[in-house]
């Protein structure tokens, strides 16, 4: 039975995805989770109660040879890591390294989200990329490398949805997640792990659309038209990831971008209009009000300067960066993502 090791696998949000596409999947791959301790979360304790197919093992990312010791029998690795203080690129070399050293057959790094024209523009998360690619052309010919990218994330449509959580005791969130595959109903279940950090004014911790205060902030190119968006949801993103790993040897490609749906700002708009019957109080952000905020961002307010770049690139509208090409959803066409009418129709109904 194949192994996928999944570094940063712990994580509420694609770590979790991953997770629970494998064990619902009929493939039979298990597990190995890497992570900086052996403590098992909630959602995992869920859906592996007896760690049947999962295994945590602790690691050291900045010591090849506790990565190789970890990787041994694996052969795949998937990379969600997301260190912050500068060490990122350099896990994800090391993570090379040690799966060549270790005999894996396939890698695929931590670069999630634009295509791959986003890591070159997007100057908030390049740095998180920077040598990764390079170091795993510089090993091709002993390792299948492969970059995956979602575009954004769906689950911004969710953020906000839902009253802000209360604490729920462990047993309570265990019992609920038993019940859910996974996930809690609710607000988990629709932001499955993404965060309330978004730059609505209502201060929601919404993304451009806001359901529950009927608001929206959305760029728009200055000829007047509305930019195009390739969004897909968390869940989705894990289960195309499983389905790959079936895919023959050497037909992974080096870009594995995926797409749950792609669609105008404006079509975003009308959708949510549609579900809640309401119109919406829309904000219009042209790119020089964008760039003014961006400079005018403290230079420790990391959100404040992403957001600002992220609209950026959706005006910019480009093919490779925020538009994406449906390389996955070709090459595994038995995956078949929500789309947005189906995302906002499932969740905000709900509630």
């Amino acid at each position: 039975m194949p192994t996928l090791a999944i570094a940063g696998g712990t994580s509420a949000s694609l770590g979790r995805a991953i997770t629970t596409a494998l064990l619902q999947n009929a493939n039979q791959w298990n597990a190995i989770i890497l992570s900086r301790t052996i403590n098992v979360p909630t959602w995992l304790r869920a859906i592996d109660p007896e760690s049947t197919r999962t295994q945590i093992r602790a690691v050291d990312y900045l010591s090849t040879e506790s990565l190789r010791t970890a990787l041994k029998g694996v052969d795949t690795v998937v990379s969600v890591t997301s260190a912050y203080d500068g060490t990122q690129p350099q896990i994800q070399i090391n993570l090379l390294h040690a799966a060549v050293q270790a005999g894996c057959k396939r890698f695929a790094p931590s670069q999630w989200g634009f295509g791959l024209k986003g890591w070159e523009n997007v100057k908030s998360t390049k740095w998180t990329f920077e040598g990764v690619w390079d170091e795993c052309v510089a090993q091709k010919d002993k390792i299948e490398c492969a970059r995956f990218n979602q575009g954004s994330f769906m689950n911004y449509i969710g953020l906000g949805i839902y009253p802000v959580p209360s604490q729920v005791d462990e047993a309570s969130s265990l019992a609920k997640m038993k019940a859910g595959g996974g996930y809690m109903a609710g607000e988990d279940d629709a932001c499955q792990g993404l965060l309330r950090q978004g730059d609505l004014k209502d201060g929601s911790g919404a993304f451009l659309i806001g359901l529950r205060n009927s608001i929206a902030e959305l760029p728009r190119k200055d000829d007047g038209s509305w930019p195009r968006i390739t969004m897909t949801s968390i869940r989705d993103v894990g289960r195309f990831v499983v389905a790959s790993l079936d895919l023959p040897s050497g037909t992974w490609k080096e870009n594995m971008s995926m797409v749950g749906e792609t669609l105008t700002m404006g079509e975003l708009l009308a959708h949510a209009e549609a579900v809640t019957g309401k119109q919406f109080e829309v904000n219009v952000e042209k790119q020089a009000d964008l760039e003014k905020k961006l400079g005018e961002a403290a230079h420790d307010d990391f959100m404040a300067q992403l957001w600002a770049e992220f609209k950026i690139a959706y005006i910019r509208d480009s093919e490779g960066e925020v538009v994406l090409e449906p390389v996955v959803n070709q090459l595994c066409p038995t995956v078949k993502p929500m789309g947005v009418r189906e995302y906002m129709d499932t969740f905000y109904r709900s509630v």
